[in-house]
């Protein structure tokens, strides 16, 4: 038995006809993975911020209705701005409250702006309320709306 040269042709055949991937699929796999990877690394970091940005607003919302509440039980009545420090869920804050007069001097319109304060900066104010504070000791007295015209008067009770 005499064994037979193999030629390089034959050789070239064999490698043909072999299952896989070349370097160059694998690579431009791996380049789709990587662009995907990022896109679903932004989406999830603006994501997170987002959720981080209304956790804040909302927690500042509770404590400017927490502190309306403050000045609605207070026998005290407000008569100049006040800016107060508070800390509240593990944070500071800081409570802008502005004074402003009403259709009656027994009312007052006090507006309530709530800042974030980080790293001993207070930052802009995330959101603002605006409540209407009435003085027990004042006569509210009463308003006179009979001058006031609706549009429509003489037509009430006249039917479709």
């Amino acid at each position: 038995m005499t064994s037979q040269p193999v030629s390089p042709k034959s050789i070239s055949l064999k490698c043909g006809r072999e299952s896989g991937f070349t370097l160059i699929e694998v690579m431009v796999a791996l380049a789709i993975l990587a662009v995907v990877a990022v896109a679903a690394s932004r989406a999830s970091s603006a994501y997170l911020s987002s959720v981080d940005i209304l956790r804040t607003r909302t927690l500042a919302h509770f404590i400017a209705q927490n502190a309306a509440a403050d000045l609605r039980i207070q026998e005290t009545w407000l008569t100049a701005n006040r800016t107060q420090t508070v800390n509240a869920q593990g944070r500071d804050w800081q409570i802008e409250m502005t004074v402003g007069d009403a259709i009656t001097p027994a009312l007052k319109e006090v507006n309530i702006a709530v800042s974030p304060i980080i790293d001993g900066q207070t930052r802009t104010s995330v959101t603002d309320i605006t409540v209407m504070l009435s003085n027990a000791e004042q006569d509210t007295g009463s308003l006179d709306l009979s001058g006031l015209s609706t549009g429509n008067s003489g037509q009430a009770g006249s039917g479709l």
